[in-house]
């Protein structure tokens, strides 16, 4: 027999390799879940919100504090007051003061507010004054008067709306627009009952006759004909 060529000997051994060789491993399906991956380390954190809003219960005082973070101050809300203190230089925390001494210095949920020469502890709370909580409500004016007991809100905007709660708030009546006095700081409308209004606005120290809280405005409310007599405060300004 004739040897076989060279190139024909060896070419059942290259198909013994070839058979012997194992599989090439597939690659892995393609998935849509999605891969977590560590941030860098100089990621820039989340930019700070401009304002920020919180309540304190600093004693017998409720106090509401808006914090502006661009323009760098707190603005505190205590009953009819608000104070507002910049931002002052601190190792820690948070700390707004004036040049008469106030101060506000916030560490998490805990602050001190030094006032009129007065220091009080502070704690994060949920309550709020009433005086603060219709602040947050867009209410512009409170009044309140006793003997009995009455109160009224007014809205603001170009169309403000008056609320009234009469004897002891058994009488609730809605001025649905009220328009300004032509002599003197006031408001007049007609109530949703037929009955015509009238609120007279004067600037300047009011005692309610039944506690030592002062206020910053005397009101009196005719309402038809009956009168009522107050005090109330501007809570925007």
């Amino acid at each position: 027999m004739r040897p076989l060529p060279a190139c024909l000997a060896t070419f059942p051994l290259l198909l013994a390799l070839v058979a012997c060789k194992p599989a090439q491993e597939a690659p892995p399906p393609a998935t849509d879940t999605p891969v977590d991956i560590e941030a860098p380390a100089d990621a820039t954190p989340p930019p700070m919100p401009e304002t920020a809003t919180a309540r304190f219960r600093c004693g017998d005082l409720l106090v509401g504090a808006v914090f502006d973070n661009t323009a760098g101050h707190v603005t505190l809300s205590l009953g009819t007051r608000q104070v507002q203190l910049p931002q002052a230089v601190v190792a820690s925390g948070a700390r707004y003061a004036d040049a008469q001494g106030n101060e506000f210095w916030n560490k998490g949920d805990e602050a001190t507010l030094a006032l009129d020469g007065a220091t009080h502890a502070c704690t994060v709370t949920d309550e709020a004054s009433p005086w603060d909580e219709a602040r947050s409500r867009g209410v512009v004016f409170r009044g309140l008067g006793t003997e009995p007991f009455w109160s009224l809100e007014m809205d603001g905007g170009p169309a403000p709306q008056m609320r009234l709660g009469l004897n002891m708030g058994e009488r609730k009546l809605v001025v649905p627009q009220v328009a300004a006095l032509d002599t003197g700081e006031g408001y007049a409308g007609k109530a949703d009952d037929g009955s015509d209004v009238a609120l007279r606005i004067t600037r300047g120290d009011c005692s309610d006759g039944m506690s030592d809280l002062t206020y910053p405005a005397g009101i009196e409310l005719q309402v038809g004909e009956q009168a009522y007599r107050g005090c109330g405060a501007f809570l925007q300004e």
